[in-house]
């Protein structure tokens, strides 16, 4: 089978799911690390209990739904870095002095992310622009001004949950999850923490004065959280008189390991459920004939198929769970194909789609450029927090 055979399956009555299913190996032995949550306790892992063939299984979740489409998203910005078809895709960049563009395929909410929104252009706020204020109009029965600006949300979802009315909400057309299969009983997951050893000494104490005098030679270059916890550290200190305090909190001294904190788990590999629904896409319009609505839902397709075959290349998830490249299969509503998802392939079908497109729907690599607001570039700060 082809992937130009997909056309058909774009119209009433074709296939309403196409699977990419996967294994990706685990070295013998290793723990690897799963996606990260904020819970009552800290941070957590996801166990929870899905269907794998006729049994149900306990099952660890490795890379979520959201983590697996922002790394179809970033796919698809090496795919433009690398030339091709991909480069025909519309976006939008929000421009900030002294840093690299922001595409709307890597803001969170897309077209109608809050850095977009905020932003002028020509020295008018985007929210008033014509070409913005169509693509927000935009409705089910029309999604061409969303289609021809940011065809990212149409593929990967979004919802313009701070307007007042007329919210255009879009489900997201990949799916992928990634999981391993665990032992029954939870204690089994490994538990301990890195350590930090110090080659001056494991400890540090100076006096409230000079701990003062540390915290302003970096006060520039610390986060406002940070100083504010050194602040009320040192405050305390001076309440209680002390003579010394402990410089642990600048990051100085060791660090001894612990068996408190979750590491990872054992599995012996890890598996991945997607789907590209073929059925969502179906449901697209975009205000013309349906050999119109075909050919945007391929383009549509194709730059999702691009995107999860980039991030397929580069199975780099995140530190300790290091795993293989997958081992895939493919069917239609459970139909084993052969289709041809490599790159290559997927690079060549979005080639294809983008020449089929009508005139009012054509991508030429349009990019609508806007200045981001300048407060936010200053107020920008980074946080540590948790892989997911």
């Amino acid at each position: 089978m082809r992937l130009e055979d997909l056309y058909d399956h774009l119209r009433r009555g074709g296939a309403a799911t196409l699977n990419h299913p996967a294994v990706y190996g685990v070295a013998e032995g290793a723990v690897i690390a799963p996606a990260r949550y904020a819970g009552r306790n800290g941070s957590e892992f996801v166990f929870e209990t899905r269907a794998i063939g006729s049994q149900f299984c306990r099952t660890v979740l490795i890379d979520s739904k959201q983590s697996q489409a922002n790394r179809a998203e970033e796919g698809l910005l090496a795919a433009r870095r690398d030339g091709g078809a991909a480069t025909n895709i519309p976006t939008i960049e929000v421009h900030y002095s002294g840093r690299e563009p922001l595409s709307d395929l890597a803001l969170p909410h897309r077209a109608v992310d809050a850095h977009i929104r905020f932003a002028r252009q020509e020295d008018e706020a985007v929210v008033n622009r014509g070409w913005y204020q169509a693509l927000r109009d935009a409705t089910h029965a029309d999604l061409s001004p969303v289609f021809v600006t940011a065809p990212a949300m149409l593929a990967f979802g979004g919802w313009d949950s701070s307007r007042r009315s007329g919210q255009l909400r879009l489900r997201g057309l990949l799916v992928s999850e990634l999981f391993g299969v665990v032992d029954a009983e939870e204690n089994r997951l490994s538990r301990r923490s890195g350590a930090r050893l110090d080659p001056l000494g494991q400890d540090f104490h100076v006096a409230p004065d000079q701990f003062e005098q540390m915290i302003e030679m970096q006060r520039a270059q610390l986060s406002p959280r940070l100083v504010a916890k050194l602040e009320r550290s040192l405050a305390d200190a001076r309440k209680k008189k002390a003579e010394t305090i402990s410089a642990s909190e600048l990051n100085l001294g060791g660090i001894p390991p612990s068996l408190e904190s979750p590491f990872g788990v054992s599995v012996p590999e890890v598996r991945r459920a997607r789907t590209f629904s073929l059925a969502g896409l179906r449901r697209l319009r975009f205000g013309g004939s349906m050999e119109d609505d075909v050919s945007a839902r391929a383009a549509l397709l194709a730059m999702l198929l691009l995107g999860a075959a980039y991030s397929d290349a580069d199975p780099d998830l995140r530190a300790y769970c290091d795993v293989s490249a997958p081992r895939a299969t493919v069917d239609l509503d459970g139909e084993v194909t052969d289709l041809d998802l490599s790159i290559e392939g997927c690079e060549a079908f979005l080639a294809l789609a983008i020449r089929r497109l009508p005139e009012r729907l054509a991508w030429t690599g349009q990019v609508q450029r806007v200045l981001g607001d300048e407060a936010l570039n200053r107020g920008a700060q980074d946080a540590a927090g948790e892989d997911e």
